[in-house]
């Protein structure tokens, strides 16, 4: 029998994206918080690699209880709003949320760039077994390519490693955003592009304009 690293899904996903970089150690507090509102694999993989990023930063794997206070906000006036089974579990560089919902599987990607959120009513009527949820998590992973990270430009060019020759790589805390929203007018190109609190700009985004839902399976409201 061939033995994995983590398991099959993860060790390919880690082919495509390289090894962890710029990892903490997953915190036994929000193990025993988070145990049983996320799959054991993600669990899993807490235990045996932390918190970390991957492809220079392309897509992170977080700390869920950093990212409540911004889910609240970001979903408040929202049929999601209060909602306690919903949990940020990975980032990308230019600062997508994707989040999880107990037994359900990734409900949502909240993207501060496009001031989107992407909800997926078909998910939310699951009532998965716990064999069921961690297969779907697997496959969140394994499943991810480069380019589905990406941020294009005006002209559908991809922005990533123009971004990280220019800018340098980003510390946990931080993304690229857009120095000028495109939501107040600003263009969709590298010079528009600086590193930012990924915390502050969620804020400021959902600040500018109400996000456009009309990209989900169905409507936040």
């Amino acid at each position: 029998m061939e033995e994995y690293r983590c398991d099959e899904s993860f060790d390919y996903f880690l082919e495509k994206f390289g090894e962890p970089e710029a990892c903490q150690k997953a915190d036994e507090k929000v193990i025993e918080a988070y145990k049983h509102k996320l799959p054991s694999k993600l669990i899993s993989y807490w235990k045996e690699l932390g918190w970390c990023s991957y492809g220079k930063g392309l897509i992170w794997m977080v700390n869920p209880a950093e990212y409540e206070e911004v889910l609240e906000k970001r979903l408040k006036g929202t049929k999601y709003e209060g909602r306690k089974d919903l949990s940020v579990f990975a980032r990308s560089a230019f600062g997508v949320l994707y989040v999880w919902a107990s037994a359900k599987g990734k409900l949502m990607d909240i993207d501060p760039n496009q001031n989107t959120i992407n909800a997926y009513s078909d998910t939310d009527k699951n009532m998965l077994s716990n064999e069921v949820e961690n297969r779907k998590m697997r496959s969140f992973w394994g499943g991810k390519g480069l380019k589905d990270m990406e941020l294009m430009d005006k002209d559908w060019n991809p922005l990533f490693e123009k971004t990280l020759k220019k800018l340098g790589q980003l510390k946990a805390d931080e993304m690229y955003g857009w120095k000028h929203h495109i939501a107040i007018g600003g263009e969709r190109s590298l010079d528009n592009l600086d590193k930012v609190n990924i915390f502050v700009y969620h804020d400021i985004s959902n600040q500018l304009e109400k996000p456009d839902t009309s990209m989900g399976i169905e409507g936040l409201m």
